[in-house]
């Protein structure tokens, strides 16, 4: 692959393979920082991978964060140089999960016809995850914002609460976190994004390459 520029997005495989059963295989843990400094991905049990300032963290079933192994594998993972281009405050502009969506919908950020990656940083009054809920709390959350048409390429469509928006949070002490369903800003919380130039994608390969061809993918 070419040398990162920041803010391109490298994504390894299809996010509808993954969801079809291709979860085996894909680049190790130690790959990624040669691409991105912050990324969100699946580890082959089902797990999320957050990346967050260059450092791998998966999440147990109960929310608790620890450094992921430099060889596990991601079979879907995307990564990018994050170099914030725009910040926000909270006031007026966005506070949960909805306004943040509505926000990006409507262009008061930037229009959302290709992915962009985000991040939500400061002290949450609650974070709600898959994995469990938390308030008060400072952290980070960090993801990206997939146009609908990019849906079968990099997900964020799928389900009740689709909404184009597939991000993770890990805590300030990076003890706890997860997959993000909502969460509730407080005054001094910030947004930052930033356009995307380029999008690289590579398919699977090896033993998953001949299981990713036998597939039906829409």
């Amino acid at each position: 692959m070419p040398n990162s520029i920041p803010n391109d997005i490298y994504q390894y495989s299809l996010h509808s393979a993954y969801t079809a059963g291709l979860q085996t295989g894909g680049p190790p843990v130690a790959f990624l920082t040669n691409h991105g400094t912050y990324g969100y991905g699946f580890f082959a049990d089902g797990t999320t991978m957050l990346q967050v300032d260059r450092i791998a963290y998966t999440f147990s079933s109960s929310g608790k964060a620890t450094k992921a192994a430099q060889d596990a594998q991601l079979p879907f993972v995307m990564v990018c140089v994050f170099q914030p281009e725009r910040r926000l405050g909270v006031d007026g502009m966005f506070g949960n999960m909805t306004t943040l969506r509505d926000m990006f919908k409507t262009g008061e950020g930037q229009k959302v016809n290709v992915p962009l990656p985000f991040a939500v940083r400061g002290a949450f009054s609650k974070v709600k995850t898959k994995e469990g809920e938390w308030k008060n709390v400072q952290g980070t959350i960090f993801g990206f914002v997939v146009p609908k048409w990019a849906s079968g390429v990099s997900g964020g469509w799928d389900g009740e609460e689709a909404n184009g928006l597939r991000c993770a949070f890990l805590s300030g002490d990076k003890g706890t976190g997860g997959t993000v369903e909502d969460f509730e800003c407080v005054t001094g919380s910030f947004l930052e994004f930033a356009k995307m130039g380029r999008f690289h994608l590579g398919m699977p390969f090896g033993a998953e390459a001949a299981e990713f061809e036998r597939m039906e993918l829409e």
